[in-house]
């Protein structure tokens, strides 16, 4: 079980001894300027549970009580260094659960031509077959039969509808516009013509994951209302290639005996890393990832999906990386009294990548580590 969904287990049962109320808790605040409180809302004063919850539960250092609810800030040394462990020891199955073991299902589609809506249709399949496996279905011919499909139809409980993408050119020209885009792109960033093409394809297909799926599935999308220059998905990418290259610096740099390797886990002292930039990336962030799975498909066997709650992760995920690269220098000189400080922030580092990289596996796009 995930530190985030032991914590709220104890917490909803902690209150519901102590007061007989069941609870619904809030996930973590997005949003940067939010101080990375959990909270749980109630309109009978709880305030004498204040105290209770500080000694009763190890992991809470301090929490409030205002109005109509309670906010709890928790250690964050003992929370970071559990929630690394996890990913790290777990890597591509972390996230992975087994909610709904041996239930079977089969996703199938009807839409099979030219047009940029059953190239939404296709790539959404594949994210909703992937969805459900690491959340425990099993793929097969035996159980529910979901339907992805733009032809509405009310008396199919198994169509999984999407909506159609307005598109005035056929998949061959939209992926080459989206392809001549990031060439362009691509070569002011580098100051060269020359951009290796199996990195623009990459790129291509992560940009046109982004665009199709990140807006529910039986919306409709009009990429022809899109003026803006800005390509999230090649946001994301370029977020997660800044860590990347951080990574491989510090390998290299233990290769060539600048760096000592990493010390264990066991031994970083992750209370060091104390800005918000680093917590909101933990707690809001990689924490959360386990229930953005379990949310995703929570609903599936009614053909109800939330796809999209992967891309605005990833979204969220990427603003919070560029504030924590932006803010704070992650590698220092061998010697520095800051080293402990970069095995902490290195552990945070790969931590991210692991979990950038199930998103990706799980939406079908390839990671390209350097940008």
């Amino acid at each position: 079980m995930y530190i985030l969904d032991n914590f709220y287990k104890e917490l909803q049962l902690f209150v519901r001894t102590h007061v007989e109320l069941d609870i619904d808790i809030k996930m973590p605040m997005m949003k940067h300027h939010i101080n990375g409180d959990i909270r749980f809302y109630s309109a009978k004063d709880l305030q004498n549970l204040v105290e209770k919850l500080v000694d009763d539960l190890s992991i809470v250092e301090r929490c409030s009580w205002s109005s109509n609810y309670i906010s709890i800030w928790l250690k964050k040394e003992l929370w970071t260094s559990t929630v690394l462990k996890e990913i790290l020891i777990s890597g591509c199955k972390y996230g992975s659960n087994d909610e709904h073991q041996g239930t079977v299902v089969s996703v199938s589609s009807d839409e099979c031509n030219d047009t940029v809506t059953c190239l939404r249709i296709a790539l959404l399949k594949e994210a909703v077959q992937n969805l459900a496996k690491i959340n425990g279905y099993v793929i097969g011919s035996n159980g529910l039969n979901l339907l992805v499909s733009k032809k509405n139809n009310p008396s199919n409980s198994s169509l999984v509808l999407c909506g159609n993408v307005v598109c005035n050119v056929t998949v061959k020209d939209y992926k080459q516009r989206k392809q001549d885009a990031i060439s362009k792109m691509s070569a002011n960033r580098i100051e060269s013509n020359e951009y290796p093409i199996d990195i623009i394809s990459k790129l291509c297909h992560a940009s046109i994951v982004y665009e199709l799926l990140s807006v529910r599935h039986c919306k409709v999308i009009n990429t022809e209302c899109d003026t803006s220059n800005k390509d999230s998905g090649i946001f994301i990418m370029y977020n997660y290639s800044r860590l990347c290259q951080v990574w491989r610096a510090y390998e290299k740099g233990v290769i060539e005996n600048y760096y000592e390797s990493l010390p264990d886990i066991g031994a970083v002292n992750f209370g060091l890393l104390t800005s918000k930039e680093e917590w909101i990336l933990v707690l809001n962030h990689i924490s959360v990832y386990p229930s953005v799975i379990q949310q995703s498909v929570k609903n599936l066997l009614s053909a109800s999906v939330d796809v999209h709650r992967l891309c605005k992760f990833l979204m969220e995920m990427s603003s919070a990386v560029s504030l924590f690269y932006h803010r704070h220098h992650i590698l220092s000189d061998p010697i520095s009294s800051l080293l402990p400080l970069m095995h902490a922030r290195l552990y945070l580092v790969k931590s991210s990548i692991q979990v950038y990289e199930n998103v990706f596996q799980l939406l079908g796009i390839e990671a390209v580590c350097e940008m």
